[in-house]
């Protein structure tokens, strides 16, 4: 009897391991996405604060699509780390929910296939963003040309010149951004 209650007790055990929800795919902004302008600041709250201003004020991103594809990549990139790192375990659960929910409305938008890992978006979107700040449109079109991107990479580009609006994403980028200043300090411009 003892040892049935026992098998019985592991394999409940196993099941409940089983059916954990799996982490949510994180990857990490390359050193030199924001080139030179943020020497000095933490990289996760200039990544931050380039989501924020992007989803705040989707009309100053009009005719740029190369500070809209870092702001994606930001918000891709925050959302896993977010809901992922030890450094935010005290960040409202809420918060990071929105962030990841954000994450794949705004992929939903771009065309990214779902489950795309996020490392792919965000090497995609930096490249493309790199190549642009170097007037190559040719190697940002090849940069868009990834795995999970299923638009053709000329209309992925043509969307980051003209993103729409985004309000789920202007909130959650919002609403996160409060745990990095906690005394309701704002963000600063993006450049």
């Amino acid at each position: 009897m003892r040892h049935l209650l026992l098998a019985s007790i592991i394999t409940l055990a196993l099941a409940g391991c089983a059916l954990e929800t799996p982490a949510p795919s994180t990857g990490r902004l390359p050193a030199d996405t924001f080139a030179t302008s943020i020497i000095g600041e933490d990289p996760a709250i200039a990544a931050t604060n380039a989501a924020t201003y992007a989803f705040a004020h989707p009309e100053a991103m009009i005719g740029h699509p190369a500070r809209m594809a870092i702001a994606i990549a930001s918000l891709d990139a925050m959302a896993g780390q977010f809901a992922t790192g030890a450094r935010w375990a005290g960040m409202n659960t809420l918060a990071k929910q929105e962030m990841l929910q954000a994450r794949s409305h705004v992929r939903r938008i771009l065309g990214i296939a779902p489950g795309t890992a996020s490392q792919t978006v965000i090497d995609a979107l930096v490249g493309a963003a790199q190549q642009l700040r170097r007037n190559n449109r040719p190697g940002a079109l090849t940069a868009l040309t990834s795995p999970g991107f299923t638009r053709p990479p000329a209309a992925t580009l043509a969307l980051l010149g003209q993103f729409p609006a985004v309000p789920l994403a202007n909130h959650a980028t919002s609403f996160a951004s409060q745990y990095l200043y906690p005394g309701g300090g704002t963000f600063p411009a993006f450049r």
